[in-house]
């Protein structure tokens, strides 16, 4: 997806540096928490820059790397054998680039140090198995990230959540670790100045998707220059403000106004007077009002007898709990490696089943722009994905899990990318219509292309009614049938 197009190129670019200087707070804290590591491995002297560059570049490569799985033609079973050989290299080589660097090239005594410090977890933190367990979590992240929609409100709620986490951890790194203050202020305008460019680019496409006699086309590279620069004066202002308005000058500022506060707590005492004024007349009221009501209870007696209920009898004897013998060395250092094994075989698990989620994905439909759509409060995404899911519990229940699964979902998506194009041209697909009766109506919203929408008419109703499932051939036949009926009526639209 990455490399559909331009923007979508620099939404990615965006988003995951806005992660990386979300995470980087946290990792910094976590660096110098020096009890959870081996005594001399904490990582004290990593400098914030280069680990946001880390972070950053390591998700784009894994970001690309998904997209490009995404679009080979891999069998299915090599396709899985990638997804994990490559979670699992990626996080060897980095523990042999970056912590074993000056190690010989045939020494194995890296390999060894990365399993003891898997393993035996229990005695503190070494860099490479951390960096191991962080490689598989940035798959994780990238394998997210790769599926995720990139409209105005998406990215407008992962800016937000940023904005929180990145107070969250850059506040506690400052005040945890004076000497950070300064990282944490340029991770701050680093993230902000990243998250302003995401948010105005996804804004200004969906203003353009949905604005009358739009052409949809990519910002053009003078308007962006022009939205780097508004971005860059907005966050170099908050810069510039945050360091006039020091504690010295907001105390002086505060002191210039103290006849103000002086009036103001007057008259704040003497509201609370009134108020303490009116609650006394209430209360004396209410007293009055309950004082006959409870002359006749016992409430000592009461509460007696309920506490007495409570009581634990005194000859109840307690079972002595058994004690064991010392714990099996052996044993324990079994039970630690199966449970790094374990988690590491989820995170390789979770980031496997996301991106052969996201390679079923069709992926002609990037290009086009979103429909606005009514408000429904969600009872219309509700029904949607009750349909996808229905539909694609069909589809694997007739095609099973494999490549023909894939290549029939590739070309549903191609026929429900058509209709959505021609509903937009005004010439909507009814419920309960059927795709034959349809085509009429695609050919009068993409004249000329009669042929090219019989051919993909044909190849859905061959897939969604008559459970046959089309050839490799077929399915690129029809891709490109689908592009150039979309090219030429780009084409026709500019």
């Amino acid at each position: 997806m990455i490399f559909t197009n331009r923007r979508i190129r620099l939404l990615f670019i965006a988003l995951a540096g806005m992660e990386a200087a979300v995470l980087a707070p946290f990792l910094l804290l976590l660096f110098r928490v020096e009890w959870l590591w081996r005594e001399g491995d904490a990582l004290l002297a990593v400098p914030p820059q280069s680990l946001v560059l880390f972070v950053w570049l390591g998700l784009l490569g894994m970001i690309a790397a998904i997209d490009l799985l995404g679009r080979s033609r891999l069998s299915d079973q090599h396709y899985r054998l990638v997804i994990v050989a490559l979670v699992l290299v990626t996080g060897l080589l980095g523990v042999r680039l970056l912590v074993y660097r000056d190690a010989g090239v045939g020494s194995l005594r890296w390999l060894a140090e990365t399993a003891d410090g898997v393993v035996n977890f229990h005695r503190g933190l070494r860099p490479a198995a951390f960096l191991l367990f962080f490689t598989g979590f940035l798959w994780l992240r990238a394998s997210a990230a790769s599926g995720r929609l990139l409209t105005f409100f998406s990215v407008g709620v992962s800016f937000r959540l940023g904005v929180l986490l990145i107070l969250l951890g850059g506040g506690v790194l400052a005040v945890r670790f004076p000497g950070q203050i300064a990282a944490a202020t340029l991770l701050a305008a680093f993230f902000v100045a990243l998250g302003l460019l995401a948010v105005s680019l996804a804004r200004s496409d969906e203003k353009a998707a949905g604005a009358a006699g739009s052409t949809g086309a990519v910002l053009p590279w003078d308007r962006l220059v022009q939205l780097a620069l508004a971005v860059a004066v907005t966050v170099g202002l908050a810069l510039a403000l945050a360091a006039f308005f020091s504690p010295e000058r907001v105390r002086l500022i505060l002191a210039f106004f103290n006849p103000l506060w002086h009036l103001l707590s007057e008259l704040f005492f003497l509201l609370l007077l009134a108020l303490g004024f009116v609650l006394e007349r209430i209360v004396r009221w209410v007293f009055a009002w309950l004082q006959p009501l409870l002359a006749n209870i016992d409430f000592a007696k009461t509460l007696g007898e309920a506490f007495s209920r409570l009581t634990v009898p005194t000859d109840v004897q307690e079972n002595p709990v058994p004690h064991g013998g010392p714990a099996n060395e052996t044993v324990l250092l079994l039970l630690r490696a199966a449970f790094a094994l374990l988690v590491l075989a989820v995170l390789v698990g979770i980031v496997y089943l996301l991106v052969v989620r996201h390679r079923a994905r069709s992926r002609p439909d990037e290009a086009e722009t979103a429909e606005a759509e009514a408000l429904s409060f969600g009872g219309g995404a509700l029904r949607r994905g009750w349909r996808r899911l229905r539909n694609l519990a069909g589809l694997v229940r007739r095609y099973g899990l494999g490549r023909e699964l894939l290549d029939a979902i590739s070309v549903e998506n191609i026929y429900a990318n058509l209709s959505r194009l021609a509903r937009q041209r005004g010439q909507p697909r009814l419920p309960s219509q059927p795709p034959d009766d349809y085509l009429p109506r695609l050919v009068l919203a993409f004249p000329g292309h009669d042929e090219s929408l019989a051919r993909i008419t044909e190849a859905y109703m061959r897939v969604h009614y008559g459970e046959q499932a089309v050839s490799g051939e077929e399915l690129a036949s029809l891709r490109a049938v689908y592009e150039s009926v979309r090219r030429v009526e780009k084409a026709n639209t500019d």
